[in-house]
């Protein structure tokens, strides 16, 4: 009996070691993924078994059918035909990004300059005249005529430049393509900063 006992334990392992194979899984079907839903697996994790599965899948009209009424995603049905005929999944290639508007950007800033007069030299002669007109008067003689003009002329040049003084606005702006450039606008420019803007014909308009 003993030896009986002793040839039988020697038989197992030798059994497990040349025992064929399992048989591989079977190919994935309708009904696998319809209770895989049921059985309250999310949508990533029953795409995944899609992905990973022989695809055994029923595309028909009836099957996609049997699908939905079985409360299975658009998503996940989607991917099923995609394995029709047992090719993998391929992923969507992502969405090309749109072009650089190089004519688009950002106020980075809005800077206020003094702008100093500039005299045409009319001021000057106006005054002059009228100076010497003055002198005359005053002084009665050329000398008078002469001081009365020089006065005249400076103060007149002096009247111009404040009269043509002014601000003119330098508006810092970084376009999309990551150059830089600046405006300047005699008037008070309807930007702030972090407004885009757009260069139309060399001139600045809302974007």
């Amino acid at each position: 009996m003993k030896k009986i006992l002793l040839a039988i334990l020697l038989a197992i392992p030798f059994a497990a070691v040349v025992a064929p194979p399992a048989a591989n899984a079977a190919p994935m079907t309708n009904e696998d993924v319809i209770k895989m839903v049921k059985g309250g697996l999310g949508e990533a994790t029953v795409i995944q078994a899609i992905d990973t599965a022989e695809a055994g899948f029923d595309t028909s009209p009836d099957g996609l059918v049997q699908l939905k009424q079985g409360g299975v995603s658009d998503n996940v049905i989607q991917r099923i035909i995609a394995r029709k005929g047992g090719a993998p999944a391929v992923a969507a290639a992502p969405a090309a990004a749109p072009p650089v508007c190089r004519e688009c950007g950002t106020i980075t800033g809005v800077r206020e300059i003094d702008k100093p007069g500039q005299a045409t030299g009319m001021g000057a002669v106006a005054g002059g005249v009228l100076g010497g007109v003055l002198g005359r008067q005053i002084g009665g003689n050329t000398a008078g005529t002469v001081i009365g003009a020089a006065g005249g002329a400076v103060a007149g040049h002096m009247i111009e430049k404040n009269a043509r003084s002014g601000k003119t606005f330098e508006i810092g702006v970084r376009f999309d393509d990551g150059s830089s450039r600046s405006f300047m606008y005699d008037a008070i420019p309807a930007w702030n900063t972090g407004s885009r803007v757009k260069l139309v014909n060399g001139a600045l308009a809302p974007l």
